[in-house]
């Protein structure tokens, strides 16, 4: 708790830490980079997003819903950990991705993306034909279009 009070620069109670010590551990503990992650490291990740909670990777992916039904922060995507040039539908993991709607702004369906991404667990959804499906959750760090599906 305490480690995490140092992170977010608050105590449990919402005070301010007011030693030096606290204010050192904060700019002491970096961020992990995104790490790139092979095909099998990823179905790793699909078959248990929970165990991997918190992980910083690079995925590429294929929007495949992003409107009104998803509001303007999270949309759905067909993802995988490596590229696949020239082959839009290669990307075969249903996943959910959840960003700030700023930087997701400019981001439509079919869009081809690359993303750093924190793993956020499982998400369970309905879906259309009245069942309901858990796919991985992404968390969007940065995001870039790199091409049309």
């Amino acid at each position: 708790m305490l480690l995490l009070a140092a992170l977010f620069g608050t105590a449990i109670n919402g005070a301010r830490p007011s030693s030096r010590a606290a204010d050192s551990a904060v700019s002491a503990v970096p961020l992990v980079p995104h790490r790139v992650i092979n095909t099998r490291d990823w179905q790793l990740i699909v078959k248990d997003p929970d165990a991997y909670e918190g992980e910083r990777i690079i995925v590429y992916g294929r929007v495949t819903q992003f409107d009104a039904a998803t509001g303007n922060d999270t949309f759905r995507a067909s993802v995988d950990s490596v590229d696949h040039p020239g082959n839009a539908y290669a990307f075969d993991t249903n996943t959910m991705l959840s960003g700030e709607a700023a930087a997701l702004r400019d981001v439509v369906n079919d869009d081809l993306f690359r993303a750093e991404v924190t793993v956020a667990g499982s998400m369970s959804y309905s879906t259309q034909i009245g069942g309901s499906t858990t796919v991985p959750m992404l968390t969007v760090d940065t995001i870039k279009v790199i091409g049309r599906g």
